[in-house]
């Protein structure tokens, strides 16, 4: 019988596929990250600030409802790749503490979670769920973005990212 994968499980895919796009984009001159490219949210750079955004805004803003969350820094603001890795680990492992900490009870905890488009009554783990879709939905245009510039993506796939496997 096989076990369901876990919420902490798919966070873990999807922090080792973000690193790993983090990576790829730290070897590219400047100027192709940031240029727009009229994608989703303009360029590669603005791309993966909303990816670290978002799980950031889902957890703190939305799970825990952080009476000292606020917005982020603007993205103008970010001027290298070290920034936002170093943004990035710091989203990741307060991410990881929230998990590390969550059981059973706190996951299927109600959330009033408010968005543009509304307000929808879900669990805390389908919170993270959205964040972790979210990721994925946006790391496939990154590859697109990527491939326009003919440059070979990292590797997302589960069978090469599995964190049961590392």
């Amino acid at each position: 019988m096989s076990q369901l994968f876990t919420i902490k499980e798919l966070h873990q895919y999807s922090s080792t596929v973000r690193r790993a796009f983090l990576e790829k984009l730290s070897g590219l001159p400047w100027e192709i990250v940031t240029k727009n490219r009229e994608a989703s949210f303009y360029s590669m750079k603005d791309i993966m600030l909303h990816i670290i955004d978002n799980e950031d805004m889902i957890l703190r803003r939305e799970v825990l409802k952080s009476p000292d969350y606020k917005k982020p820094r603007e993205w103008t603001e970010y001027t290298n790749m070290r920034m936002i890795t170093e943004y990035s680990n710091e989203v990741e492992k307060r991410t990881n503490v929230y998990l590390d900490n969550a059981d059973e009870r706190e996951l299927a905890r109600r959330v009033n979670f408010t968005v543009r488009s509304g307000s929808f009554d879900l669990s805390a783990e389908e919170c993270l769920l959205q964040s972790f879709t979210e990721q994925l939905y946006h790391m496939g245009e990154l590859i697109a973005l990527l491939w326009q510039e003919d440059i070979e993506p990292p590797r997302m796939q589960w069978f090469f990212n599995n964190p049961r496997e590392r």
